[in-house]
């Protein structure tokens, strides 16, 4: 009788292992043997996604040559289990345009009462207008009628011009206080510098005109605003993938800026806050060869040097030291501190997912896939655009893939264990 009961605890424990696999393995109860591959009619460019506190998965796409413009904003939601939300806008899929022309979105942040707000940028097709482009939707995927105007606002800081205006909004922040803060930035013409932007609307979708000027600041600053943040007092921080910039809560810009802990922070690109001020960076640097590209790490501190108690190899998504070209295109922060890594790795003209995951002091985390790194294929012509964290741990990679048979690009995701 003992033996029998050993031998049913061994296949269960072998069992076991088997279901749930090591970190970074698939997770085979998502999709289909851990990944899901969605055609449109339309090609899609996803650029964002979050996590609803009931498990969907939200992504923010662009839609290219719709009826309505050469590019619409799409927003697409997923259950947990990898299939799409039929109760969600028109079978999982919500859209909108603000003009007939680009409407590319590019953040997306999620409310406490389950709506969602995208950010991007509206332009016309003769190159006049560009402008900062936020649309809310309810947790149905209709449009949220009670937001600017039948759930669209734009926000112009550059004027109807010729000469190649630009004012994409690139990142968007739910403060605390519910206020809606985006940033990205503004230039007059191809040539011209480019300033940092912010416009904060208040829940109905009209400007805070407590902020900046009338609602908005436009000041040479870094730049294109990738990520932002807010502290417990109300300060506004900002970064691109080379500086930070610090705000006043009513929008100053400070000479000095320096992070506080953080009580709530943008998700998304590849740049990220930590809870306690500091902030990560991915930047891609040459790996064997000049036309060898790897994949770095780097931690500021709260004032913007170099941590140094933070040591981040070189990666290959790949694993392996050959000429290829790796990029990471988006971050993601664990609860323990561990920072999961998505992008993309080429070699000989194929692209797949890549995907690392690197400790809190910087080294690579080596139980997760092989030496802290994997790769996944769809098509060979795909890239992570997004990862998100579960509250299990299991992770999210959002992207692309070009399904060779219809000439579009698909909504590709894949679902790792987290431990």
């Amino acid at each position: 009788m003992k033996k029998t009961y050993a031998v049913i605890f061994l296949l269960l424990c072998l069992r076991g292992t088997a279901a749930y696999g090591a970190a970074g393995s698939l997770d085979n109860t998502f999709g289909n043997a851990g990944k899901v591959q969605t055609n449109f009619a339309y090609s899609a460019i996803p650029s964002a996604a979050a996590l609803q506190p009931d498990g969907k998965i939200v992504v923010a796409t662009g839609f290219d040559n719709t009826p309505a413009a050469t590019e619409s904003f799409g927003v697409v939601r997923y259950l947990a289990s990898g299939a799409l939300d039929t109760t969600f806008g028109s079978k999982g899929v919500a859209m909108t345009s603000f003009t007939n022309f680009i409407n590319s979105p590019n953040a997306l942040a999620l409310q406490s009462d389950g709506k969602i707000v995208v950010a991007g940028v509206a332009m016309s097709a003769d190159g006049t207008l560009s402008e900062f482009a936020v649309a809310r939707f309810n947790a149905n995927g209709l449009l949220d009628t009670s937001f600017g105007s039948g759930g669209k606002v734009t926000t112009n800081f550059v004027g109807v011009m010729a000469g190649g205006v630009s004012n994409p909004a690139t990142s968007v922040l739910i403060q605390a206080d519910g206020k809606i803060l985006v940033g990205g930035s503004a230039s007059l013409c191809a040539k011209c510098g480019t300033n940092s932007a912010l416009a904060r609307y208040n829940t109905n979708g009209s400007l805070d005109t407590t902020f900046g000027t009338n609602g908005m600041v436009s000041v040479k600053a870094i730049g294109p605003l990738y990520s932002l943040a807010e502290d417990a007092a109300g300060n506004i921080f900002a970064l691109n993938q080379t500086a930070l910039a610090e705000f006043s809560p009513t929008g100053v810009l400070q000479s000095q800026p320096a992070t506080a802990a953080i009580a709530v922070a943008s998700h998304g690109g590849p740049t990220i806050f930590q809870a306690d001020g500091r902030y990560i960076v991915a930047e891609g640097v040459v790996g064997l060869t000049r036309r060898d590209t790897d994949v770095q790490l780097v931690r500021f501190t709260s004032t913007g040097a170099v941590d140094t108690t933070f040591n981040n190899p070189k990666f290959d998504f790949g694993g392996v030291d050959t000429v290829d070209t790796d990029f990471a295109q988006a971050l993601a922060l664990q609860v323990n501190g561990q920072i999961v890594v998505g992008g993309g790795h080429t070699v000989t003209g194929s692209t797949v997912f890549g995907m690392a995951r690197v400790n809190p002091d910087g080294s690579m985390d080596t139980t997760f896939g092989s030496g802290g790194v994997l790769t996944t294929k769809f098509s060979g012509a795909d890239q992570v655009t997004a990862v998100l964290v579960q509250t299990d741990e299991k992770i999210v990679a959002v992207g692309q893939t070009f399904n060779g048979s219809t000439d579009l690009a698909s909504l590709a995701l894949a679902r790792y264990l987290g431990d």
